[in-house]
């Protein structure tokens, strides 16, 4: 009778082991470098830790930075300006903000010996956009970084349960391949064995990785395979629903105090998230003894598709100093223009390019300014 007990006794603990043993191994001995099926994130990592010292300003953000901010443009306007800046775009499409303070601090670790200011496009909302078992979910999915995501789906504005546990079982299943390391083991499996390109996905998104890097980071949705497809879904589908939203929201911003419009439900620990990655940059300026700059920004969405509350909450209590708004349709209303987008959420190539004209001329007129509190909403 006690035999069996016992056997299952020194199993749970030889499995126990097995998995705190792994975990931490995976934890003390982290991937060397970013495994190869990260896609475009790989590229671009490759590309930035070879050139890290060539840029003083680096744009970190979602696909709204991703797709949305041309490093050239943004240079040339600020060389016509008398300032000299080389910038490079390390959007990651489909990342929150937990991601992009993963890559933040791996990007601090590499001590860019020029860096400047790092502009920052940080949305609490989302909370995991492919498969919970892709390379990119698993790789920035450590204990710390997990935890902050189910605090930040805890406290967010979702209120239906049956999306909030989708969420957290994701994450936590791509923690589990993280400690395990079982997502290098199907890396290993799928590349070797099976002879899989596991570059992208999506084959219809894959990209040139000439014209990525040439671009400095940057990729206009227009010149990937399924743009005309993504855009005639749009218009087949979501059009009509964006042009309600448009409507909706330049009413209330003609009618209301722009101080009050945008105050969505926000999360306390998104808020906290925003002080991190500030001081994370204040923290590394002050052990290179050399200026560094925290620049965030709202790029052109609706309030539909974004909850920015907790950035606006942030500088409203001072834990950031400069916000660029560019969420005023009434403003920026060239934007918002069907002629400027690929769907609701996304800029085509020539919205992109104003939007950098426009947050170039913010920042220039920031730096003219001395680098005062700055909120341009």
């Amino acid at each position: 009778m006690l035999r069996p007990l016992v056997m299952f006794g020194y199993s749970l603990i030889f499995l126990i082991t097995i998995f705190f043993s792994s975990g931490l191994l995976n934890t003390v001995l982290p991937y060397s470098k970013t495994i190869q099926n990260l896609g475009e994130i790989g590229v671009k990592w490759q590309y930035f830790t070879e050139h890290k010292d060539d840029y003083n300003a680096i744009f970190l953000g979602p696909s709204t930075t991703y797709f949305g901010v041309v490093p050239k443009v943004f240079d040339e306007y600020m060389t016509k300006e008398g300032k000299s800046v080389k910038s490079f775009n390390f959007g990651i499409a489909g990342a929150n903000v937990s991601e992009l303070d993963f890559y933040l601090q791996k990007i601090l670790d590499l001590k860019p010996a020029n860096l400047k200011w790092i502009f920052l496009d940080c949305s609490v909302d989302l909370f995991t956009n492919f498969g919970s078992t892709s390379a990119q979910e698993i790789y920035w999915h450590t204990p710390r970084k997990t935890i902050e995501n189910f605090q930040l789906i805890w406290e967010s504005s979702i209120d239906n349960w049956q999306v909030k546990v989708p969420y957290i079982y994701a994450n936590f299943q791509s923690f589990i391949y993280r400690w395990l390391g079982l997502g290098q083991l199907s890396t290993f499996w799928q590349e070797r064995i099976l002879n899989l390109d596991l570059s992208n996905a999506d084959p219809l998104a894959k990209v040139s990785e000439d014209r990525l890097l040439q671009e400095s980071g940057y990729y206009a949705i227009d010149w990937q395979k399924k743009a005309e497809k993504w855009q005639t879904l749009f218009r087949t589908n979501g059009l009509d629903t964006y042009l309600k939203n448009l409507k909706n929201e330049q009413t209330k911003l003609a009618n209301l105090n722009l101080e009050n419009t945008f105050k969505k439900t926000s999360t306390i620990y998104g808020v906290k998230m925003m002080e991190n990655i500030s001081s994370q940059i204040e923290k590394q300026q002050q052990i290179n003894n050399k200026k560094l700059e925290a620049i965030f920004f709202i790029p052109p969405l609706l309030e539909a598709d974004s909850n920015y509350s907790a950035l606006y909450k942030a500088y409203d209590s001072g834990y950031i100093d400069t916000l660029f708004a560019f969420n005023n349709v009434n403003v920026f209303t060239n934007l918002y223009e069907l002629n400027r987008r690929i769907d609701s959420a996304h800029l085509n190539h020539q919205g992109a390019q104003e939007f950098t004209l426009s947050l170039a001329s913010k920042f220039n007129e920031y730096l003219n300014n001395s680098g005062q509190k700055v909120a341009n909403r």
